[in-house]
């Protein structure tokens, strides 16, 4: 789903963060500024979509809309104005500035929810291919551009359908928009709320989402494709597995039937430098893709997975064995790192993709260890991977239901540290 980005300038801050919580329900990125020579500021550096404006500052916001008008010329913004009066001349003196909506404060939250949404929804519906249903490129590249000022550990999708411009000159352009229309409804009916989807060209698209998720949904993608490719196609042509399209001369020129390639990377912020960046990395990965005669998908696994199993995460609470655990797994070669907290366990895990589990079970009367594996557990299998091995550290003598609950290994305390080392090594080597 598409963030759009909100501007809201009131000077009364209880105000302010009504507006910015309804956003947040509206899944809206918001910046909160309480004057308009800041709000001028902040529509310089960022091409807003949204600009709400209260008349609680004490300038005038006649003229700061018509300014705002001359200034983004080139991206338009929807400026709606928000009001404690409710006189018509004050209205339409806004509107006529160039507001697109005028808003009463006393208008209850419910209907101020209804029509921002309102005005989003147009917003988005604007800017959305009519035959795929996705956002038009310069959408895309925004939700790009936020991914990578945010920093977050996002993968990235492309997906191009290969071969598609032979298909439009042999079997005309309405076959091709069914094409765009089926890949389209294929590639939505996996996706999640949480996920996007942009045009980045025609027949080609960028998907945003989950990086536990990600590799799964290029696989399902590829084979989904092709077992829909005999519908796109005569007989003659499948059966060939390939078609001909005609050249100046007698002459006839062979051309694969379509296909569709996938390429997955993982972005953080700081691992590229602009949004270009990403596009040419992502369509440098999928070059060798494009002349496959079949489906197929490529994950950039040196920053998807560590090329060697060699990450060890650390759930011990007492300080001093934790730290004595972390130091000897990395000098014995391995990449460690200690939780310290339950409540952060799930958060580390998602962070730092360890290959192996160091777990402690806590307190005999608390059961934190059991609680967290059991949890570890679930979000493995929502995404559909394996569990990494699970060492379960312990002075609770209760081998059998410490094992069945899924620990791989059950090491009574006190323990030897090499025996720890010793244990390790035998699961990943």
């Amino acid at each position: 789903m598409y963030n759009p980005s909100v501007l809201i300038i009131s000077k009364r801050q209880e105000l302010a963060f009504k507006y910015k919580k309804i956003l947040k329900l509206l899944l809206a990125d918001t910046v909160l500024v309480d004057n308009l020579s800041d709000g001028m500021g902040e529509i310089k550096k960022n091409k807003f979509e949204f600009i709400i404006v209260s008349d609680t500052v004490e300038e005038n916001i006649k003229g700061f809309i018509k300014k705002v008008r001359i200034l983004t010329y080139n991206f338009r913004p929807t400026i709606i104005a928000v009001s404690k009066s409710a006189e018509l001349s004050d209205k339409l003196e806004l509107l006529d500035a160039g507001a697109d909506d005028f808003l009463s404060e006393a208008m209850p939250n419910k209907e101020f929810r209804a029509r921002l949404n309102a005005h989003i929804r147009r917003h988005v519906e604007s800017l959305t291919n009519p035959l795929t249903g996705f956002l038009e490129e310069r959408l895309t590249r925004k939700t790009l551009d936020k991914v990578l000022e945010k920093g977050e550990n996002t993968s990235i999708i492309l997906v191009c359908i290969n071969n598609i411009t032979n298909y439009r000159e042999i079997y005309g352009e309405i076959a091709m928009e069914k094409v765009l229309q089926t890949t389209g409804a294929i590639i939505s009916s996996a996706l999640t709320k949480d996920d996007t989807i942009g045009h980045i060209g025609q027949n080609e698209f960028l998907i945003f989402t989950n990086i536990y998720k990600s590799e799964k949904l290029a696989e399902f993608l590829t084979f989904a494709f092709d077992n829909v490719l005999k519908r796109f196609y005569n007989d003659s042509d499948f059966s060939s597995n390939f078609t001909m399209t005609k050249t100046n001369s007698k002459e006839e020129k062979r051309a694969h039937l379509m296909n569709l390639s996938a390429a997955v990377i993982e972005t953080k912020g700081e691992d590229y430098k602009n949004t270009e960046d990403v596009i040419q990395s992502l369509f440098n990965l999928i070059k060798p893709l494009k002349d496959s005669d079949k489906s197929s998908y490529i994950v950039d696994r040196p920053k998807l997975y560590e090329s060697e199993k060699n990450k060890i995460l650390i759930m011990e609470t007492d300080e001093a064995l934790g730290l004595l655990i972390e130091t000897s797994c990395k000098i014995n070669g391995y990449r460690a790192k200690n939780c310290r907290s339950y409540e952060n366990f799930i958060e580390c895990i998602k962070d730092f993709k360890p290959h192996l589990i160091i777990l402690d079970y806590g307190k005999n009367n608390e059961y934190k260890g059991l609680e967290a594996l059991e949890d570890a557990k679930k979000i493995y299998d929502e995404y559909n991977l394996k569990m990494p091995y699970v060492i379960f550290s312990t002075d609770i003598l209760d081998k059998k239901s410490i094992l069945s609950k899924g620990a791989d290994f059950y090491l009574p305390k006190p323990y030897d540290i090499q025996t720890l080392i010793n244990t390790i090594e035998d699961f990943l080597k």
